[in-house]
Formats: structure tokens, sequence, C-alpha cells
């Protein structure tokens, strides 16, 4: 028997001598509707951007956490910009919020980008955990006006997502303790030994044994928090709120990434999206890789190889 767990988020991203533009506000109903835009190392007038947007159950983190800390320097080192995105977390807000301000700081970025160095002709998201979940939502909710801002001075700049990168996202809020329940059953009989393990990872919050439910079930979780409900329950909110019911045949391109060892967002999600979005659109639009034994937010996910990989993708869409 085991603890669920996680990479621990400790340390941030410094600005001191950085090229670029940050804490920018997109909004102004919360400190949180800011972004950071950090440029490369180039001379270009414009330079392609990247999207990311950090994770942490909609609840902690920052856009300079070292979370997504490692992404945002491979796509400087790589040559683009990146845009790191906070939002406003459920301290303040309940779904959908968080998903509004979202698309907020994309129309922002897609309105005013130029005056940033930024190129906006095409544009791509990145981001883990409850940032893959957001992710998915931003690469999938452009026309969905239920996800507009009312106060948004942006609302009528038009945009598309060309192409996304979300690890171990939500997908789909019902049926993420069953999925954890049956991957614990099978883990019982078949695990022989935890191969993913790392001096960074710690007991996930709330502090809970693998085979413990309900886990998303319960009212304080992250999942329920956000919702303001039991967000297992397949009802009309929590479909409001899953991605997968937003598959659509003229959604962008998608690489999902997901360990076979998650105990907090099963793998299950990323494979069923994938599963329903290729058979909607009769061809491989999102690529599922499951990554063997790694947990949530693993360090597997940060290995030069597999950026390798992601940039591949990246140039793929965005040259």
């Amino acid at each position: 028997m085991t603890k669920r767990m996680w990479a621990a988020a400790d340390g941030k991203l410094e600005i001191e001598g950085k090229r670029g533009s940050f804490d920018i506000a997109y909004g102004n109903a919360s400190e949180l509707q800011k972004l950071d835009i950090w440029l490369p190392d180039t001379e270009q007038e414009k330079v392609p951007f990247i999207f990311i947007i950090h994770g942490g159950g909609f609840m902690a983190l920052d856009k300079r956490d070292c979370e997504m800390a490692h992404a945002i320097k491979e796509t400087i080192k790589r040559g683009f910009a990146a845009v790191s995105l906070n939002y406003r977390m459920t301290q303040e807000v309940k779904f959908p919020e968080p998903i509004r301000d979202i698309k907020q700081a994309i129309r922002f970025i897609k309105k005013h980008g130029a005056e940033y160095q930024l190129d906006t002709e095409k544009m791509m998201v990145w981001g883990g955990s409850a940032g893959g979940y957001l992710t998915l939502m931003a690469a999938l909710f452009n026309n969905e006006a239920y996800f507009d801002n009312p106060d948004d001075e942006n609302a009528d700049v038009q945009f598309k997502i060309d192409g996304a990168i979300a690890w171990y996202p939500i997908t789909e809020f019902a049926t993420l303790d069953h999925q954890l329940q049956t991957n614990s059953l099978i883990n019982k009989y078949l695990r022989k030994e935890i191969k993913d393990q790392h001096e960074c990872y710690v007991n996930a919050m709330p502090e809970s044994e693998e085979n413990a439910f309900p886990y998303h079930a319960s009212l304080d979780s992250a999942g329920s928090i956000l919702l303001g409900e039991n967000c297992c329950v397949d009802n009309e909110l929590t479909r409001k709120a899953s991605p997968i019911y937003y598959i659509k045949s003229d959604m962008p391109r998608i690489y999902i990434q997901h360990g076979s060892g998650d105990e907090i967002v099963p793998m299950q999600q990323s494979i069923d999206f994938a599963l329903k979005a290729n058979e909607l659109c009769g061809e491989e639009r999102v690529i599922c890789e499951i990554v063997p034994d790694a947990i949530h937010g693993s360090m597997l996910f940060e290995t030069a190889d597999n950026y390798d990989k992601l940039f591949a993708f990246i140039h793929a869409i965005m040259d």
C-alpha cells in the first residue's frame, strides 16, 4: 500500500535580467489576471510563442513556479517565446471563471501581442494537470460564448488555437473515481514495484492511500471545490466542465501525455478523450502517449528526449 504521490513544486523562475515583459494585466477583476512574456535571445521582429498554463489543483501555484518552469525554459531555449498565465483560483471563484480568464488572456495577446514582439498568426497552448485541463478547454472553447468574461474589453477579438500539449489532464469529471478504483484493483494484483521514484516526489494533498475512496468524489477535492459540488456525479454541470464534451471535427491537433502510474488523474481520462476525438475526426487528431510507470507530475515528462519529441510536434504546427 502506498500514498498517492506527485512532484513537489518548489522554487520560482527569476525575472531579473531576463528578456520579456512581466506581470502584464489582461483583466481588472483580480490581481491574478496577469501574464508574463518570456522572450528568447533572437533578432526576430515577430517571435512565435506558446501559452503555458500552470497547474496546482485550481487552487495553488503561480505562472513562475517550477511546476511548468522547465517547459518555459525549454521553450525559450528552442527559439520560441513563452506566455505564462495566471488565472483566478478557487479561493476567489468557481467554475467557469478560471476558463474565462484563460480565454480573456488569449484574446488580449491576439490583439496586443505584436506590441510585445509576438507573432500571433499561430498560437499553441501547453499545460500540466489543472493546466492541462485548461489547455484542452482553451483548444476547444473559442466559439463558446459561455466562456466569455462579461468585462472582457477584447470580447470582439476572434482567435483559434492551432495546437496544444496537455500533460495528465482531467477530461471527464464524472468518471474520475471509477477509473482510479479500476486502476487500484489492477495494481493490487499486477504491480510488482513502484518504478518511478525521484527525490522531489512528495505525498499528494490531501494525503491519502492510493486505494482510499472517495477521492475526487469528496467535497474537499480540487474538482469538487472548483465545481461547488461533487464532481463525480454525471450531470449537466460536470458535463459542462468536461473537455470530452467539447470535441468537434474542426478541433486542433493535440498531443496528450499521461503516466500509467498516475494515482491522481487516471490515464483513462486521456485515452478516452483521444479515442473519442479520433473517431469523430476520422484521423489521429489527438496523439495520446502513455508514459510507462510515470506518476502525476513525473520527472519522466521533463527529459531531453521527451522535449525533443514535443518540440517536433510544435514545429510541425508552427513552422
